[in-house]
């Protein structure tokens, strides 16, 4: 709808299909979310009907969730949509700051939509027609100028919070053994005593000699645990040798957080930053232990674990290696005697190996793929599917019998052998049974389809490029080119065998 056409429709008495965008500003952050978002409707129905907008409940759109990226805010989504399909001729809000105040893309994003429907936007100050070039100008501007405030109230909320770190306020939640308290009105921390002492034994027990295995059964062993009642890991043992705090610090910028991917696929992306870029201050906060036992425990770390960052790859294989016994991803997590080793993070699991033996096992692994793609494209032989194709059959064969058993059931019904009661619980189990059943068969006949459907000759050439490559490459090129072809890797090792008695099952990546 273009303006002539609205004020044809004034003159006609017809109504405007419309809708209402709501959504809170950070001017309005004293207000409760509730109370913002119901006084901005009450206005813009009022003024609806006043000037002769059409709105239906159903054309509300309120945003209770207000990120800053256009894909965090899952009603302006809704309603671009909607715009889109043509569904509305006019769209109410408050201010075009309501709109959009992400970056350029969101903005051009969203404008681009309203123009190319040609679809009114309509705030109680000003009318915008996005096809007349005056309006799109204004819309542009405020758009701009609601980014440019966006930014200028961010830095100011940086900058404030940087000043109260730097005098010695401590922002962040409060780590285990301490608690959150204000000093003077500045945030600080005080001591929790049962707390404190649990991570006093942590750092001796760390300091004379014993391993992070070892600490969380000692402590879990003592009757420690989280403060929600969970038992001590090895994770949150390195977290707490690792965190400043406990010598009356405070560490800042250990993470920064980026935008990355475009559209729908944008997202913040945590990166931690190397030690050397940390800034530590002076707290308010009391210590829990000495500097002479941090300095002790932090030398004995740097001896024993790789220290992974943003920048740096300790693994080719990080991300890959899954144990077979428990699901999680192996680590290269320590060193004993200074070679490395590839270990489960759960107790009691797969046993260790070291790096070297699995790194050269996957490159053996692939060597020998290649070899016997290089066979089936000679002899032109077609995809063994039989396996999959014998257990198909089966759950086809099964749904046959449940099928059966559903008619047993209502003969059941009908002769009175079953209650409603019963035959309604025993046709609710069958069912589950038949989804379940029914999900199954659609996945294998999706892993038939690309069994059948791969491209052996790109998979080979994939293969032979990675291991040509892979020797001269850096450790980050060397994860590159395995997470290339690789999907995942299971790894089985059981306890008191050889070094190298480990089984890995490869899974390629399809190359369709």
């Amino acid at each position: 709808m273009r303006r002539e056409q609205l004020e044809e429709y004034h003159r006609r008495g017809r109504l405007v299909r419309s809708s209402i965008y709501l959504r809170k500003s950070r001017a309005e952050e004293h207000m409760s979310l509730e109370d913002t978002l119901a006084r901005h409707k009450a206005a813009l129905l009022a003024y609806a009907q006043r000037y002769g907008y059409q709105i239906r409940p159903e054309d509300i759109y309120e945003e209770v969730v207000s990120g800053e990226s256009l894909f965090a805010r899952p009603q302006m989504l809704r309603l671009l949509e909607a715009v889109s399909a043509g569904k509305y001729e006019a769209v109410l809000c408050m201010d075009m700051q309501r709109l959009g105040r992400g970056g350029m893309y969101d903005q051009g994003f969203i404008l681009d939509t309203f123009k190319s429907t040609e679809t009114l936007i309509v705030t109680p100050d000003r009318l915008y027609d996005l096809t007349k070039e005056l309006d799109e100008e204004a819309a542009e501007m405020q758009t701009f100028l609601s980014r440019s405030e966006y930014r200028m109230i961010t830095k100011r909320l940086r900058r404030g919070t940087l000043q109260s770190v730097q005098n010695g306020a401590y922002m962040a939640n409060a780590p285990f053994g301490y608690r959150k308290v204000r000093i003077n009105k500045i945030p600080s921390l005080e001591i929790v005593p049962e707390e404190a002492e649990c991570v006093r034994q942590i750092f001796q027990l760390y300091a004379s000699g014993n391993g992070c295995t070892r600490i969380e059964q000692a402590v879990n062993a003592m009757g420690y645990h989280g403060r929600r009642g969970s038992r001590f890991n090895r994770n949150t043992i390195r977290l707490i040798l690792d965190n400043p705090v406990y010598i009356g610090k405070i560490r800042w910028n250990k993470t920064n957080t980026v935008k990355t991917g475009i559209g729908a696929d944008r997202q913040k992306k945590v990166i931690y930053n190397t030690p050397d870029r940390w800034t530590l201050l002076d707290g308010h906060h009391p210590a829990i232990i000495s500097q002479e036992l941090w300095d002790a425990v932090q030398a004995r770390r740097k001896s024993r674990y790789f220290y992974v960052d943003n920048k740096h790859v300790a693994s080719p294989l990080a991300g890959l290696v899954h144990c077979s016994k428990c699901g999680r991803l192996m680590n290269m997590m320590g060193k004993h005697k200074g070679v490395p080793y590839l270990l489960c993070p759960t107790k009691g699991c797969s046993a260790g190996a070291k790096f070297a033996f699995v790194e050269q096992a996957v490159l053996n692994h692939l060597e020998e793929m290649a070899k016997s793609l290089e066979i089936e494209i000679e002899q032109n032989q077609p995809p063994d599917t039989s396996l999959l194709q014998d257990a198909l059959d089966k759950m086809k064969a099964q749904q046959v019998r449940l099928e059966d058993r559903r008619n047993r059931l209502y003969s059941l019904l009908e002769d009175g052998t079953y209650t409603r009661e019963v035959f309604a619980h025993r046709m609710q189990v069958l069912t589950d049974e038949e989804n379940a059943l029914q999900a199954s068969v659609a996945g294998l006949e999706n892993d038939i389809h690309i069994e059948l459907s791969k491209n052996k000759e790109k998979q080979l050439e994939r293969i032979r490029s990675v291991l040509d490559q892979y020797g001269a490459s850096s450790l980050s090129g060397r994860k590159e080119l395995l997470q290339s072809i690789i999907s995942d890797i299971l790894y089985t090792k059981e306890k008191k065998t050889k070094p190298a008695d480990f089984v890995l099952s490869i899974k390629l990546k399809d190359f369709i």
